[in-house]
C-alpha cells in the first residue's frame, strides 16, 4: 500500500523498507509518530510481533495517522471537482497551448541535448589536443640530450 493510500484511509502503518524511497518514507512517518519500522534483514518473529502489537495497541499511532489524514483531506474543493474544472478549462481554451511544457517547442537536437553533448565533446577534444601538444613540445625542448660525439 502506498503512502498516499495510507494517508487517505488513515490506516495504521508498519513497513519493511526494501528499496527506492521507502527508507525515506518510513523515516518521515516514524518522526511524525505514525509508523513503526521493521528491519527486514535482522528481523525475528518476536520483532514482527512486537511491531504489530505496538501499532495496534498504542492509540497514539492511530491518533497521529488520523491527524495526518485530516491534514491531507483539508482541501478547498474535492479532487473530482478540481479534475472536472481542469478538463473543462482545457476544452474551453482549445487544448490550452499556453499550459504546455516548453519541451514541446524544442528542436529534436535540443530535446536530446545533442548541442550540449557536442559542446562538451569539443571542449574535451580541445583540452586533449592542447595537453598532447604541450607534452610533445616539452619532450622535444627538454628531452634533447645534445649531440653525442663519436669516438674514433
Amino acid at each position: 500500500m502506498g503512502s498516499m493510500k495510507v494517508f487517505i484511509m488513515g490506516s495504521l502503518w508498519w513497513e519493511f523498507p526494501m528499496f527506492a524511497d521507502q527508507h525515506d518514507n518510513i523515516a518521515h512517518m516514524k518522526a511524525k509518530g505514525a509508523a513503526v519500522e521493521v528491519n527486514m534483514h535482522t528481523m525475528t518473529s518476536a520483532d514482527l510481533l512486537k511491531a504489530l502489537r505496538t501499532v495496534i495497541n498504542d492509540p497514539s499511532y492511530k491518533e497521529n495517522m488520523m491527524r495526518l489524514s485530516r491534514i491531507h483531506h483539508d482541501q478547498p474543493i474535492k479532487p473530482l471537482d478540481r479534475a472536472v474544472f481542469w478538463i473543462e478549462y482545457v476544452m474551453r481554451h482549445k487544448g490550452a497551448k499556453h499550459l504546455r511544457a516548453a519541451v514541446h517547442n524544442l528542436t529534436w537536437f535540443q530535446y536530446h541535448s545533442l548541442d550540449v553533448i557536442g559542446f562538451l565533446l569539443a571542449c574535451a577534444a580541445s583540452a586533449i589536443y592542447l595537453i598532447t601538444k604541450c607534452c610533445l613540445f616539452s619532450c622535444q625542448k627538454f628531452g634533447k640530450t645534445g649531440k653525442r660525439k663519436k669516438r674514433e
